[in-house]
C-alpha cells in the first residue's frame, strides 16, 4: 500500500517571522511587592540589565525605559488598568539605548484578590518596530471581554509559552509567538470596536 505524503507549505511572511529572533518577550509582576521579572527580550527592549531582569526590580525601572513622550500616559494607563481592569493592551515606544527607539505592543492580564486588590500581572511584549508603518499609539481602555474566545485563547497561549520557554524548543516557541502577536492585534481591534459601541 502506497502511503500518501503531505507537504507543509509555509508562506514567505511566516518564514520571515520565524527568522526574526526574540520578537516576543514575557513579564511577571508581583504587584504586592512591586517586583517585576522579565526575560532577556523585554529587558533589552527597555534598557534593563539581564541581572536586574532576573532578580526583579520595581516597575519604575522599566517605566524609565519608555520613550519620554509616551512615558506619562503609559504609566497612567498601567496604573488605571491595574486598579480597574483585568486586561492591558497598548502600543508605544521604548528607548533601550540613547538615540534608539523601538515600537512595542504590550498585552497582559491582572489578577486581584477577593477584595479587589491587585496581586499579580503577567503578559507579553512584542517588538513591532520593523512592522510599524505609522506613528500612531494607542491604549485600549478597560472593557470586560474575559469570556471572549480570543481572550481565552490568549491566556492559553501565554500559559503554553511559559511551558515551552523551559523546554528548549525554539521553533515551537516562535510559532506560539506568532499566534500571540496576531491575537494581540485582534484583541486590540476588538477593544476599539467595543469601546466605540459603548460611546455611541
Amino acid at each position: 500500500m502506497r502511503r500518501a505524503h503531505h507537504t507543509l507549505h509555509v508562506d514567505p511572511p511566516c518564514i520571515d517571522m520565524l527568522a526574526i529572533p526574540d520578537a516576543v518577550g514575557s513579564w511577571d509582576w508581583d504587584i504586592t511587592n512591586n517586583r517585576i521579572y522579565t526575560d532577556d527580550v523585554v529587558a533589552n527592549l527597555f534598557g534593563v540589565s539581564l541581572q536586574e531582569a532576573a532578580a526583579g526590580v520595581p516597575i519604575e525601572r522599566y517605566e524609565a525605559g519608555i520613550h519620554p513622550d509616551d512615558r506619562q500616559w503609559v504609566s497612567a494607563y498601567i496604573k488605571r488598568t491595574t486598579e480597574s481592569s483585568g486586561v492591558l493592551i497598548a502600543e508605544y515606544r521604548t528607548c533601550p539605548l540613547q538615540g534608539e527607539v523601538r515600537w512595542v505592543l504590550a498585552r497582559g492580564r491582572f489578577y486581584h484578590d477577593n477584595a479587589g486588590r491587585p496581586l499579580r500581572s503577567h503578559g507579553v511584549i512584542v517588538d513591532i518596530t520593523d512592522r510599524k508603518d505609522d506613528n500612531s499609539r494607542f491604549a485600549a481602555e478597560p472593557v470586560n471581554q474575559a469570556d471572549h474566545p480570543l481572550e481565552r485563547a490568549a491566556d492559553q497561549c501565554m500559559g503554553l509559552r511559559d511551558t515551552l520557554a523551559g523546554a528548549k524548543q525554539p521553533f515551537l516557541l516562535k510559532l506560539v509567538d506568532m499566534v500571540l502577536l496576531e491575537l494581540a492585534r485582534e484583541l486590540s481591534k476588538l477593544e476599539a470596536k467595543l469601546r466605540k459601541q459603548r460611546l455611541s
